[in-house]
């Protein structure tokens, strides 16, 4: 999907018999990208003046429909269940096991990467933006969170014992005697 900019500058370029390769190049679009908002624009019936008239996310639902007209026969997920089942889950929250649930009633449903969009969608249309996030309710000072950037170490030796943990145990302990300082 590209922007309204785009859009225009596609149609006004190719309706003054610009090559496709110049557009291409011009916008950093495929062909078939040309291709399709030039068909659009010609089934629309309307000049590029009126185009340039109508508000940006208008032309652009002209060009790209909301409803994707490939996918009239492919049932839209319940979004407003989705999101319920999502806030249930709390922090083990996984929008991926809600597609596979979606995929065993609809086999020729909406792909993972779609699904994703979709629901992105649905919460900018619903909430107004597409970030979400689940509150961690703590006590603040009571726990020490650790998010690991890459794998978790496997052992540290613990100074005081001379023994080696886990990583995280190792770090557990120190809290614990720390803790009680």
């Amino acid at each position: 999907m590209h922007d309204y900019n785009t859009i225009l500058g596609v149609i006004e370029l190719r309706l003054s018999k610009v090559s496709y390769d110049t557009v291409q190049k011009r916008y950093r679009i495929g062909r078939s990208g040309i291709i399709l908002i030039m068909k659009r624009y010609n089934e629309s019936g309307l000049s590029l003046d009126d185009l340039r008239q109508m508000p940006a996310l208008k032309v652009v639902d002209l060009i790209y429909p909301k409803e994707n007209l490939r996918h009239k026969d492919i049932p839209l997920p319940d979004f407003g269940k989705i999101h319920e089942q999502m806030v249930q889950m709390g922090k083990h929250a996984d929008l991926s096991f809600l597609w596979i649930d979606y995929k065993k009633e609809h086999p020729n449903g909406y792909q993972l990467a779609q699904f994703y969009k979709l629901y992105r969608d649905f919460m900018v249309d619903t909430y107004g933006t597409s970030k979400t996030s689940m509150p961690v309710e703590r006590i603040p000072g009571e726990k020490m969170f650790i998010d690991w950037v890459d794998d978790q170490p496997e052992l540290l030796l613990d100074t005081a014992t001379g023994e080696l943990q886990k990583s995280y145990a190792s770090f557990r302990n120190h809290l614990m005697t720390t803790k009680e300082l």
